[in-house]
């Protein structure tokens, strides 16, 4: 798991499911596109709502850079 503040999971799973159907599409081995999946999903819980709690794909990439190196 990612180390985050969780405070809402409205849209966790939209989050992770969104980044990993483009993580495979992108050619990414399973393993490497569910870990950016989780780490999307994440991000998600740490902010409020749904809309606005949709990470970046830098923020995404940041935050698997940062807690997976």
């Amino acid at each position: 798991p990612f180390d985050v503040a969780a405070v809402d999971s409205v849209a966790a799973g939209d989050a992770f499911n969104g980044a990993l159907a483009v993580s495979l599409a992108e050619g990414k081995d399973l393993e490497k596109a569910v870990t950016i999946a989780c780490a999307a999903g994440a991000l998600a819980v740490s902010q409020t709502g749904a809309q606005d709690s949709m990470p970046e794909r830098s923020m995404v990439e940041e935050l698997v850079r940062a807690q997976r190196p």
